[in-house]
């Protein structure tokens, strides 16, 4: 990739030059910032981001626009081989919407941190090089990932549209695709530089972790629920006209490809194109005469703001209510101090977060979608609700399999450098901790929402099924490697992830088959209740006295 973005980013020299930038400057910046690239893991490449020593990282990206091309499938082969080209104009609007939503998902979870890095201005400002040299830098760079990854998610759709309307259709349908990208990088800058007036640099890095967080749920419960309430129908229908659209980004560009696909060149259509031409290159011109010079002096601003404070532990409730807990769930001061330890911490820390609650949003959505459409029979036949509770107690253990991972696993040294003889009482304290803060809130959602929809009867099969989810979130943590709290980085997870998933779920999938055999007898749940509480219990007990020659430390 690094030599297709430098051979672009040298053709087009005149034009960087017009835009006030030096090229040979621009072009060294963009060639050190695509060879640092290789050093770095991407948060929504998941374990396919993640590089042993050695492997070149442009291999795992070209792996991961190969998923991209596979999710596009979805808007490519659904929304344009089966319309019309008379009704297209709807599933082009849906498709590119699709499009830039991922665009800009992947701009806030892989690219915030080269969005905000200051470290550019320090290094490079103080230098010969001017302001919109370095915002171009920056904007070529992120953008050679973004048009890649455009393309991967449109490849489909280029391919449909050509084979069923010809080349011009398809060379349209690709130049829509990149202006779309470039209009997400100006729409995003334009959101990074609205939260900078308002915060911190700490507190604008949390409020985009929770933005990451809510449109990761938005996105997903969105993938689940609007395919199945839309109307097939209306689908195949030729749209009728509305002054509003002419607001829509998605609607620009699926304009702009209508046009050429009728073909229709009427005011509507040419409206719609001049707005999906003009606008992102106008958006790229106010980036570097306008919101550059202000991007770099408010990213100037915030690193000096950034002083160090007395670190908050939180709303005085949430510490009052941990506190409690760890005092009635904890046997001795090791287990509370280690309670204590992860709830904080997966409260503060932002991969953890990122990782883990969305998650727990999508197979709320997931549950909630295949209850109520969709799945025909099964969303309300009598073992869905056994299937949507095993199906909380799989989505429950990301945030287990994310807890030996942390950023700072070089503190982790403290602990060995404590007395502590009984490394176990860590392990237990933080299995606690998850089972309160994560697995009982979530479980309770969905226990409420099963109890609402399938009736208070059900109770039994709730006790049931959550004491069963326990046993198996605990029998996941014996059976493979035991690692203290937050003492790995991130790319040392083992990608055995997926694998122990599939096995996970195909025993997760026997004892609810197990489960439901038992519903056929009468009081059959109730009597299995305390077998399943006493084969959890004494788990636990074994699980809480690992020794040291168990733990894996690295």
């Amino acid at each position: 990739m690094k030599p297709i973005v430098l051979w672009f980013v040298v053709r087009l020299n005149p034009l960087w030059r017009v835009l006030g930038s030096d090229p040979v400057a621009l072009r060294a910046i963009v060639d050190v910032k695509l060879t640092m690239d290789n050093r770095r893991s991407y948060a929504s490449l998941g374990r396919y981001g993640q590089s042993k020593a050695g492997e070149d990282k442009n291999n795992q990206f070209l792996i991961v626009l190969g998923i991209y091309t596979f999710f596009g499938l979805f808007t490519g082969l659904s929304m344009l081989a089966i319309p019309p080209k008379e009704a297209l104009f709807i599933p082009l609007t849906i498709t590119f919407g699709y499009l830039m939503v991922f665009c800009a998902m992947t701009l806030l979870s892989d690219f915030s941190s080269l969005i905000l890095d200051s470290a550019d201005n320090q290094i490079i400002l103080p230098r010969p090089v001017n302001g919109r040299t370095l915002l171009l830098a920056r904007i070529v760079h992120i953008a050679g990932y973004l048009f890649s990854i455009a393309i991967a998610l449109s490849l489909v759709g280029i391919i449909v549209v050509t084979f069923r309307f010809g080349p011009l259709a398809g060379i349209m349908f690709l130049i829509m695709s990149l202006l779309s990208s470039i209009l997400m990088v100006f729409l995003t800058n334009v959101f990074y530089l609205l939260l900078m007036q308002f915060t911190s640099e700490e507190r604008l890095r949390e409020v985009i972790n929770y933005f990451q967080i809510v449109m990761a749920i938005v996105f997903y419960g969105s993938y689940q629920l609007v395919p199945r309430l839309m109307d097939r129908d209306t689908m195949l229908q030729a749209v009728e006209w509305k002054s509003w659209f002419y607001f829509v980004p998605p609607m620009w560009m699926a304009g702009a490809v209508d046009m050429v696909v009728q073909p229709a060149f009427d005011w509507p259509h040419a409206l719609l194109t001049v707005l999906a031409i003009g606008l992102p290159f106008a958006g790229l011109w106010v980036m570097n005469r306008v919101l550059g010079p202000v991007f770099n002096a408010r990213l100037a601003g915030l690193e000096q703001d950034s002083v160090p404070t007395t670190t908050q532990t939180g709303p005085e409730q949430a510490s009052s209510i941990m506190q409690r807990l760890s005092h009635l769930l904890t046997n001795n001061p090791l287990e509370r101090a280690a309670f204590g330890f992860v709830w904080r911490v997966t409260a503060r820390d932002r991969k953890f977060k990122l990782k883990t609650y969305p998650q727990l949003g999508f197979g709320l959505a997931y549950i909630i979608a295949m209850s109520v459409g969709g799945f025909g029979a099964f969303g309300k036949s009598g073992g869905f609700y056994l299937f949507a509770l095993y199906y909380t107690g799989l989505f429950v253990m990301t945030a287990q399999y994310q807890l030996s991972a942390s950023d700072d696993f070089k503190a982790s040294w403290v602990y060995g450098s404590t007395p502590i003889s009984r490394p176990g009482e860590i392990l237990s304290g933080a299995m606690k901790a998850l089972i309160a803060k994560f697995m009982v809130p979530f479980y309770a959602l969905v226990a409420i929402y099963i109890a609402w929809r399938f009736g208070l009867d059900k109770i039994d099969d709730i006790v049931l099924a959550f004491t069963n989810s326990l046993i198996m979130s605990l029998a996941s943590a014996m059976a493979t490697e035991r690692r203290l709290p937050f003492s790995i980085a991130h790319d040392v997870v083992k990608r055995s992830n997926t694998a122990r998933g599939f096995v996970v779920l195909f025993v997760l999938g026997l004892i609810a088959g197990a489960h439901y055999g038992l519903t056929l007898i009468p009081y059959g749940v109730w009597v299995a209740v305390p077998f399943s509480i006493g084969t959890f219990w004494y788990l636990f007990s074994r699980y809480r006295q690992t020794s040291w020659a168990q733990i894996v430390l690295e």
